[in-house]
């Protein structure tokens, strides 16, 4: 996948692109992992320096909308709930794991895994964004399906 954050210099071709952000309306959506990378999360006030995984989502409802998100899930024991609601979510770990049981993350089979989640929207600074609300856990085990939404 391109690196859409990569800089451009004052003399190199740049290529047209029409593609604007799309705000989607609260609600469920479908989704499949387009993009993982690893990182490290520097910390704040609120959370300490962690490792981090930075997740591209391609999300599309029932009504038909479709747009990308892209969220953060940051590997501490705060937000262990987090993790497991995600890997749950996309059938990478069996959704009806109970609460204190051990799992190894399976990092390696993120890309092109597909689940549901919850988008809200957020605005910061005069401007909407998507975020995720949750990563919707099924009450069955899916199948490890990857691929098309």
């Amino acid at each position: 996948m391109a690196d859409y954050d990569e800089a451009l210099g004052w003399d190199d071709e740049a290529t047209a692109s029409d593609a604007e952000y799309t705000v989607l309306e609260p609600g469920e959506y479908a989704y499949r992992v387009d993009d993982f990378e690893r990182g490290r999360f520097d910390g704040s006030d609120k959370m300490g320096p962690c490792p981090v995984a930075k997740l591209t989502l391609s999300c599309s409802n029932a009504t038909g909308q479709q747009g990308t998100v892209v969220t953060r899930l940051y590997l501490t024991k705060r937000q262990q709930w987090k993790l497991t609601q995600f890997f749950k979510s996309c059938g990478l770990i069996d959704a009806s794991l109970s609460d204190g049981q051990a799992y190894r993350m399976p990092w390696d089979q993120v890309r092109g895994a597909i689940g549901r989640v919850e988008i809200g929207n957020h605005t910061h600074q005069g401007r909407t964004y998507n975020e995720v609300k949750r990563f919707v856990v099924p009450e069955t085990q899916p199948k490890r399906t990857y691929g098309a939404l």
